[in-house]
């Protein structure tokens, strides 16, 4: 469950107040997509390379140590993006319902799971992850029809056809109760490319796929995970939560930013008392539970695919484990203290942003894994081309309902027409019983 983010509970509720129906639906099951061409790629990562630890290791013998190299950069910003959005959706959270310093909220959390994650690694953060779900499934199945209750249908549904036509509300919108809306599609479409990003790029996921005894195992786990674990809860924040902040017609006078709606939801419903606690502590635990299995990754990196190849070439194992522990509290001391900037911040539209990065080199690496055809060069140019046009696109659109969309379309289909035109056009082949061959110069088990 290392996809239950806190973004989950909090960009669901958002997305379900700004956009309607229509916002819940499409953040479930736009996160979720992903995960099935993950779960393939995963799979077949597994046959074609069985002692592969890390998917840079992958790209280090597919194609070249330069091009790991800039994997290497990609996963460990996308490490410090996941750290920064868990930091200030507990922020958020405790500052809107106890009134604790947005600062010390946000920064808080991330030093404690830096810190137990470097003790603990990768087992712990499996276990944090069983541990986590059972406590956010109880507080869901408590909160969620007490919120209900308290609002009621009848009037939770007539303050949504009231922001559908009273142009004087301030969450006016005549797509609210349109579960199909334009905007609901083009931000499911965005949802994808940016949870592809982050799926393939967090070695958190990969680790974990490698741990599992068999490949049927890892299949069915990834299914009910997704499927019947993760996807009722955007789906009940977004249509629920979202649904409440609609009807009750919030303008920024109330939230500071609409990131603020499933706090505010629950400190009307509970107050300081025990449901607000609950919720409290389930985005808390959301934030434990991601952060710890990017950091888990990241360490696996930095033990794996950084030290003895780039710093120290006579590191021994013990050498390289200390390494990742201690980077793994360099990272966390970090975002701690850059999460203390972000107050106020909508985590959605930062989301939405990070897709026009971490979506380009997706291309790269999931058509290298089955295309033979595709060289170094053509790969790392269509990372590079990809970025750029995403840039370009979401700069010169002036529209801002269109402009992000367009932006994340370019960074994620750019590098495929790149790859499938260069290649066709150059004359290499790879040969992928290197992959079999490999055989890693560490004993580090991560």
């Amino acid at each position: 469950m290392s996809w239950l983010w806190a973004i989950t509970v909090i960009g669901s509720s958002e997305q379900g107040m700004v956009l309607g129906i229509s916002g819940g639906l499409n953040y479930a099951v736009g996160s979720m997509l992903p995960f099935f061409i993950f779960i393939p790629l995963v799979l077949t990562l597994r046959k074609k390379m069985p002692k592969c630890t890390t998917f840079v290791e992958f790209i280090k013998v597919r194609y070249s140590a330069g091009l790991s190299r800039i994997f290497i950069i990609f996963a460990l910003l996308l490490t410090l993006y996941t750290l920064l959005s868990q930091g200030m959706g507990v922020g958020v959270v405790f500052h809107t319902i106890f009134g604790v310093p947005y600062k010390v909220a946000a920064a808080v959390p991330i030093l404690i799971v830096a810190f137990y994650i470097s003790k603990a690694g990768l087992k712990g953060s499996i276990v944090n992850d069983f541990i986590m779900f059972i406590i956010i499934s109880i507080i869901m199945l408590i909160t969620i029809p007490i919120i209900l209750k308290h609002f009621g249908m009848d009037a939770i549904y007539n303050g949504m056809l009231d922001a559908v036509t009273n142009q004087s509300n301030p969450n006016y919108n005549p797509d609210v109760l349109n579960l199909f809306s334009k905007s609901g599609r083009n931000y499911g479409l965005v949802c994808i490319i940016v949870c592809m990003g982050q799926i393939l790029l967090d070695q958190g996921y990969y680790s974990k796929a490698i741990s599992t005894a068999s490949s049927k195992k890892l299949l069915l786990a990834y299914v009910i995970g997704t499927i019947f674990a993760w996807m009722p809860v955007p789906l009940l924040c977004g249509n629920v939560i979202g649904s409440v902040g609609v009807s009750l017609g919030l303008g920024s006078d109330v939230l500071s930013s609409t990131s603020d709606i499933a706090p505010y939801v629950y400190h009307v419903v509970f107050g300081s008392g025990l449901g607000s606690i609950l919720f409290i502590l389930m985005i808390f635990m959301a934030g434990l539970s991601t952060g710890g299995d990017v950091l888990s990754g990241a360490q696996s990196i930095c033990t794996v695919d950084i030290y003895k190849k780039y710093i120290k070439k006579e590191a021994t194992e013990a050498d390289q484990v200390k390494f990742g522990k201690r980077m793994t509290i360099v990272i966390g001391v970090v975002m701690a203290v850059v999460a203390m900037f972000f107050e106020g911040r909508s985590l959605v539209s930062i989301d939405v942003m990070t897709g026009i990065l971490f979506a380009a080199p997706c291309a790269a690496f999931v058509i290298g894994v089955f295309w033979k055809r595709v060289s170094t060069r053509v790969a790392a140019a269509s990372i590079f081309i990809g970025i750029i046009s995403g840039v370009i696109a979401y700069v010169m659109i002036p529209d801002p309902d269109i402009n992000y969309v367009v932006g994340n379309l370019c960074s994620l289909i750019v590098p495929i027409i790149v790859i499938v035109v260069g290649s066709l056009i150059e004359n290499y082949e790879f040969d992928f019983q290197k992959l079999m061959d490999y055989e890693p110069d560490h004993k580090v088990n991560v």
